[in-house]
C-alpha cells in the first residue's frame, strides 16, 4: 500500500533531517513511528500527507508516486488517505455532523458546497459513522461544546467519511488525558481491525505505541534505527532510539 523509498529532507538551517528513510506499510497494519523530539517524525509525517515535499527519494501509494501525481491520479491517492491531527482541526461552531460532512466538499460542485447541499445519502452515512465512533447522541451538538475525546472522535469520523485505506494520525492523543487517550487508541485499533484499514501514527507516547501497534519504527537523528514488532523493543533498542539523537525537525 505505502512505499517510502530512500526519502531524504534537508532544511537550510537544520541541515539534513531525514536520511535515507525506507519502509513499506501493508494493508491492515497499525504502525507507530516513535523517537525523541527532533528525530524527524514530524517532517516524515508531513511528507506522507503531502504538506511537505521530499528532498530526495519518493513516496508511493499503491505504486503511484504521490508528489508527481496530477489530476485524477492525485485525487485518487488523496481519497485513500485520511488524516487525524493532535489539535482536531475542526470547525468549532459547526455541529459534529456538519464537521464530518465537510470531508465530502472536495468531491462536490462549487454551488453544492456553498449551499451545504450534501444530500440525504451523505448525511445518513455521516450519521452512521458518528454512531460507529460512539457519538450517535451528539450529531447536532456544536463541536465547541464537546470534550477533547469527543472532538477527536468527530475528527476520526470525518477521516472515515472518505472511506480511506490508510489513516495518518499525528499525535492523536497528545492533548488528551491518559484514560481518554487510551480509549481513542482503542477506537482506532477497532476501526483498523473492523474496516481493514492501515494506520500510521506519529507518537511521543512509548507505552501506548507499544500497546496498540502491530509494528513500530524508531527514528533517531533522521534515520530508522528500529523496525519490528512491539515485543522486540528491548532496553537496548530504546537506547538506540532515544539515546543521543541528533537535532532534526
Amino acid at each position: 500500500m505505502l512505499q517510502v523509498i530512500h526519502v531524504r529532507k534537508q532544511f537550510p538551517r537544520a541541515g539534513e533531517v531525514l536520511r535515507d528513510i525506507s519502509f513499506t506499510l501493508g494493508e491492515g497494519e497499525f504502525l507507530s513511528v516513535i523517537g525523541p523530539s527532533g528525530a524527524g517524525k514530524t517532517t516524515l509525517f508531513r511528507i506522507l500527507n503531502g504538506t511537505e515535499t521530499c528532498g530526495g527519494g519518493q513516496v508511493l501509494y499503491d505504486g503511484v508516486p504521490f508528489e508527481s501525481a496530477r489530476g485524477r491520479a492525485k485525487r485518487a491517492v488523496q481519497r485513500r488517505l485520511g488524516t487525524i491531527y493532535q489539535d482536531f482541526c475542526l470547525v468549532e461552531n459547526l455541529s459534529a455532523l456538519q464537521n464530518v460532512l465537510s470531508a465530502c466538499l472536495p468531491d462536490m460542485s462549487l454551488a453544492a458546497s456553498l449551499l451545504g447541499a450534501f444530500g440525504r445519502e451523505r448525511t445518513e452515512r455521516a450519521a452512521a459513522i458518528l454512531a460507529e465512533v460512539g457519538l450517535s447522541d451528539k450529531l447536532d451538538e456544536p463541536v465547541k461544546d464537546l470534550s477533547g475525546g469527543q472532538k477527536q472522535r468527530v475528527a476520526i469520523a470525518r477521516a472515515l467519511m472518505r472511506d480511506p485505506a490508510l489513516l495518518l494520525a499525528d499525535e492523536p492523543v497528545a492533548s488528551l488525558d491518559p484514560v481518554t487517550g487510551r480509549q481513542i487508541l482503542g477506537l482506532l485499533r477497532d476501526v483498523q481491525q473492523r474496516r481493514g484499514v492501515s494506520v500510521l501514527m506519529n507518537s511521543h507516547n512509548l507505552e501506548l505505541s507499544l500497546e496498540f501497534s502491530t509494528r513500530v519504527i524508531g527514528l533517531s537523528g533522521g534515520r530508522i534505527v528500529f523496525d519490528g514488532a512491539p515485543a522486540e523493543v528491548t532496553e537496548a533498542v530504546l537506547r538506540d532510539i532515544y539515546g543521543g539523537a541528533e537535532a532534526a525537525v
